[in-house]
């Protein structure tokens, strides 16, 4: 009798000194599992960020359905939906910038006097795939209006508007008068489940400048 109570003691003991354990085990795990998915969500997006750069600055032309299907079959195993976009769990940006001189003044058939937005880097090209409610772009965001259809933005309106104006690109890259640069950005909503008490991300952003 005596054994059997000692055994019984010990056994009470062991799943008391679990259940402990388990306190922080647990969270850990579910924790580790969430930075795992997070990371694999990153690598994903940077792929979709750098393959869109790569294809834009090789000018195609993702103002075309076609092209910007090729984009969606990049996106689509992290949720990315050019055709239904309000359903899309992701956006790509697409900036062309351009840092203006007194020759793209004159090509917008100003003077350089009258030509507010001289020696400044200026939005030239904006294109949005995606749910462009998820995230605006880090180097502005030009007036609606002021886009085409084809996503470009007319000379007298980025040399003279000042939403056209790129922030922040100063910062990351030196720009000299008639330079060019092309920029990917995407910004995915974090994996779908997550744990309470985890370490969580609301969405992971990207971008790439060429």
């Amino acid at each position: 009798m005596r054994k059997r109570f000692q055994s019984n003691r010990r056994k009470g003991n062991t799943v008391v000194e679990f259940a402990l354990v388990s306190v922080f085990l647990v969270p850990l795990l579910l924790g580790t599992v969430n930075v795992g998915l997070t990371l694999g969500r990153s690598i994903q997006v940077n792929q979709v960020c750098r393959d869109a750069g790569h294809m834009y600055v090789r000018q195609v032309d993702f103002s075309k359905v076609q092209n910007q299907n090729v984009i969606q079959r990049l996106g689509d195993n992290i949720g990315l939906n050019v055709t239904s976009p309000n359903s899309s769990k992701g956006v790509v940006i697409l900036s062309r910038i351009l840092y203006m001189g007194a020759t793209d003044c004159t090509g917008a058939g100003l003077t350089v006097g009258n030509c507010p937005n001289y020696r400044t880097a200026v939005i030239t090209q904006r294109i949005v795939m995606g749910k462009s409610a998820l995230r605006a772009s880090d180097f502005g965001t030009p007036g609606s209006n002021l886009i085409t259809s084809n996503g470009d933005i007319l000379p007298v309106n980025y040399a003279t508007q000042s939403s056209c104006r790129a922030s922040v690109i100063g910062n990351l890259l030196t720009m000299t008068d008639g330079d060019t640069a092309y920029i990917a950005e995407t910004y995915f909503e974090a994996p779908e489940w997550k744990f309470p008490g985890s370490y969580e991300l609301t969405g992971t952003y990207s971008r790439a400048i060429y």
